[in-house]
């Protein structure tokens, strides 16, 4: 299977890949290469194999961190990618030493209002999980989902919003 000829690119083929990644671990260290290269398309498939590993194999992805980080800084990415990126953050432990610079993009990527729903709504539960951990940090991600909820939004934010203020709530 290749991820570079996207018919051949399928969630089937994805899955039979997640399955590869028992036998040979080395796969997600291409993929994550792949996902920080600069074809953007490649990036966005690289990526998507990946957040399905991370279902399965949460330690493999978890050891690519630094890597994904540095791709959520990084402009001009293909939103696909950004948003299956943040995705990954929901299925590993994210260690202390980077709750803090990931907070700060998921802030970022929750208030940019012309990226796409998708991937502001998988920052809003980012926000939440990091703020689960991290109780101190409630009044700012309260603040901004608060002032997110004075403008019509999109189901997909609603909903998101209103999970994460109920977890906000809990704290």
């Amino acid at each position: 299977m290749t991820i570079k000829d996207p018919k051949y690119f399928s969630l089937t083929k994805v899955k039979q890949l997640v399955k590869e990644v028992e036998k040979d671990p080395t796969i997600v260290k291409e993929l994550v290469q792949l996902t920080l290269g600069e074809d953007q398309n490649l990036s966005m498939r690289a990526s998507w194999a990946l957040q399905h590993i991370s279902f399965k194999h949460p330690r493999l992805v978890q050891k690519h961190i630094p890597s994904f980080i540095k791709f959520l800084k990084k402009e001009k990415q293909h939103t696909g990618a950004i948003r299956n990126v943040i995705r990954l953050f929901h299925e590993i432990e994210i260690p202390e030493k980077y709750c803090g610079e990931l907070y700060d993009l998921c802030l970022n990527i929750t208030k940019n209002a012309t990226l796409p729903h998708g991937v502001r709504a998988f920052s809003i539960t980012t926000l939440g999980i990091i703020c689960q951990k991290y109780p101190e940090l409630k009044p700012e991600v309260d603040l901004v989902l608060s002032e997110l909820s004075t403008f019509p939004q999109p189901p997909s934010l609603t909903v998101r919003i209103r999970d994460v203020k109920k977890i906000l709530s809990k704290l």
